[in-house]
């Protein structure tokens, strides 16, 4: 018997050997495939994203959009479909109020005609102006580039392609008279700029995840380096009239990311404890900004650090177990509700505030959703790494 035990307790210790070197051999290769670090004279001067393009291209945008179009007119048009109803279930499924002006913003989309807009000689003519242009400026600052650990100053120098896109802006108003027309390519020009601009951040907290949560000697890299990264990746958060964070930046640059990300982590805690009385339970920490609960009955990742929308203080859910889908189908339509919004005759300012409010519902909270990319993929779950990829709803990343 003592025998039979000792025999059972070696292949248990075994089996939790095997399983842990399986799961470290995971982290290195999830993390050495994913990204780059690049050194100079024995210097670690930068961290790219393997996974990121290195041109910019229109296409997958334009391509994206014209299909997500096409699929909502199918819907809208089906026989027998009550589309109102479909709206709000989709956003009553999780007691999400409908937004205001979603469902109208969205029938709007029934009576733009797809191929005459897409088709459009002057349309593809600025738009491909607009791919060259904003190429040029991206090759300044580096696609790819996440962090620049020896310059701390290397992306607030870099010049804005938000000027760029406003140019583009005045060019098609001036040059196309037709409304579907004008309106839908000022929707992609905007959309262009944001998710090519937002798809670093998004990168950057995939990174954030593995920072937080290995050693140096596990990531492969040299102790206080992980510092250096992180103050890199939140100078490139400074805005570009912030000049006194940017030299508050530069003169603590070996601490500055450090306590910046702590600040970010503090108030993540402080959230959860004020919230924690809304969950039945509260599962898995994965990082600084995710963990699993139970909410109203239903399994859920929530977001620590994102709010619900501009109006709730409540955590936004990042992913809902049992609903895979439903987190992903709800951004469709509210990215789509942004073009259809162009079409409503109401007030501009009405128009521009149910635009941040639809916004407030999925925009900060896809991006922060990169670090749940990298507890996946650390965890060779790879087919949840991809659904998280899906629900950035950004088809640069496909």
């Amino acid at each position: 018997m003592a025998k039979l035990k000792l025999i059972l307790t070696f292949f248990l210790f075994s089996g939790l050997i095997f399983s842990s070197l399986a799961e470290a051999d995971s982290l290195v290769d999830s993390f050495n495939k994913r990204f780059e670090f690049v050194r100079q004279d024995n210097k670690l001067v930068e961290v790219k994203d393997r996974f990121l393009g290195k041109e910019f291209k229109i296409a997958p945008l334009v391509h994206y959009y014209k299909n997500l179009l096409q699929n909502e007119q199918l819907r809208l048009n089906q026989k027998g479909m009550d589309y109102k109803t479909f709206v709000q279930n989709t956003f009553e499924v999780n007691d999400q109020t409908t937004p205001e002006y979603l469902v109208e913003s969205l029938s709007t989309l029934r009576n733009i005609d797809i191929e005459k807009v897409f088709s459009n000689p002057k349309f593809n003519e600025i738009l491909g102006k607009f791919e060259l242009k904003i190429g040029e400026e991206l090759e300044k600052t580096g696609l790819i580039t996440l962090a620049r650990p020896q310059d701390s100053r290397f992306f607030y120098k870099r010049e804005a392609i938000y000027e760029i896109t406003k140019m583009f802006f005045n060019m098609a108003k001036s040059q196309i008279g037709e409304v579907p027309v004008l309106n839908t390519l000022v929707f992609i020009l905007s959309e262009a700029e944001r998710l090519v601009r937002e798809r670093r951040t998004f990168h950057q907290n995939m990174l954030f995840h593995y920072l937080e949560n290995f050693s140096s000697s596990e990531l492969g890299i040299r102790e206080g380096e992980s510092a250096i990264i992180l103050s890199s990746i939140y100078e490139s958060k400074i805005i570009w009239y912030a000049f006194w964070e940017s030299q508050a930046a530069s003169e603590k640059w070996d601490s500055y990311g450090k306590n910046k990300f702590a600040i970010t982590l503090k108030l993540a805690n402080s959230r959860l404890a004020q919230q924690q009385g809304s969950y039945e339970t509260l599962g898995k920490r994965h990082d600084f900004a995710f963990m699993d609960a139970t909410l109203k009955g239903k399994k859920v990742i929530i977001n620590l650090i994102d709010k619900k929308d501009m109006f709730s203080a409540k955590h936004s859910v990042a992913y809902y177990y049992e609903n895979p889908k439903l987190v992903v189908n709800q951004r469709i339509l509210l990215q789509l509700a942004q073009l259809g919004l162009s079409f409503v005759n109401i007030p501009q300012t009405i128009k521009d505030f149910s635009n941040s409010y639809f916004k407030s519902m999925y925009d900060a909270q896809r991006l922060t959703e990169g670090a749940l990319v990298g507890y996946f993929e650390s965890k060779g779950q790879r087919q949840m790494a991809y659904q998280m990829m899906k629900q950035n709803v950004n088809p640069f990343e496909f």
